[in-house]
């Protein structure tokens, strides 16, 4: 990937990111976007710190597709790294997943942000501890899963919102994150893992729902979470709210419904 293809990337990212901002009511993205070709190198550059100083797993920020980067001071920008790999992938397969990523991280960066004048923690680190923040930091994986899924779909599909896509995402897409939805709860007992990708699925179900409310409805829901009612219990909690401010004043009760089910 050359300088100008780079640049002409930078450019239609920033163009889905003002479509992002204004269709969903929020702040325009205004930080750094990296397309880099060491995950862990350029988080460390970003971050101005050592391997030996870095409270994170390195490994496995070399193989995520994206990461948001918090600001080290208070009024400082965010930054959105893409690795390199993966864009170059989706490229020569002639897909564009790569947008569902974007606008995920996009969507934290603004979660982030709200979060942070609501609870007013010393400094943004404070916001990435799970045992101080770990209700907040479900929900914007769920946030941030379903916003970044409906862009996908939006600049993906041709007239995204047709009726034509149900059959897909009924006998393929479902299926296929069913079966990698069971894959990876199998494969820990850890709890926090566990419900990283249970919140995921949840979001992609969201838009799902959302498109096509007369197939997704409460029937299909409740039998596609029959072995599973917590789910069911748990998605709908989700989506009863919209954003970050609505859903805070009851993360005494989203906690409650993980701590019956993923401890």
């Amino acid at each position: 990937m050359n300088s100008e293809t780079t640049n002409q990337l930078l450019c239609y990212f920033q163009s889905i990111l003002d479509d992002y901002a204004s269709s969903c009511g929020v702040e325009p993205f205004d930080g750094q976007i990296i397309i880099a070709e060491d995950m862990a190198k350029t988080y460390l550059s970003v971050r101005c710190c050592d391997a030996s100083d870095c409270d994170v797993n390195l490994s496995d920020i070399q193989k995520y597709h994206g990461l948001t980067v918090q600001p080290i001071s208070n009024d400082g920008l965010f930054t959105i790294i893409l690795n390199k790999d993966y864009i170059v992938d989706c490229i020569n397969k002639n897909n564009i997943d790569w947008v569902g990523t974007l606008v995920h991280e996009a969507t934290h960066v603004n979660d982030f942000k709200d979060y942070f004048k609501l609870v007013s923690p010393k400094s943004y680190d404070e916001l990435y501890k799970y045992s101080l923040h770990r209700v907040f930091l479900h929900w914007t994986e769920f946030h941030a899963r379903a916003i970044g899924h409906y862009f996908l779909r939006k600049y993906s599909l041709d007239d995204f919102k047709s009726t034509v896509h149900i059959d897909h995402i009924v006998n393929t897409e479902m299926p296929f994150h069913i079966r990698n939805l069971v894959e990876k709860l199998n494969s820990t007992n850890d709890a926090d893992s566990q419900l990283y990708v249970v919140t995921h699925f949840l979001g992609r179900l969201a838009v799902w729902q959302y498109l096509y409310p007369h197939i997704f409805d409460s029937t299909f829901i409740k039998k596609l979470t029959n072995n599973n009612p917590w789910m069911e219990e748990l998605y709908y909690f989700l989506i009863k709210y919209n954003t970050l401010e609505e859903i805070q004043p009851h993360f005494q009760e989203f906690e409650a419904i993980l701590d019956k089910h993923f401890v």
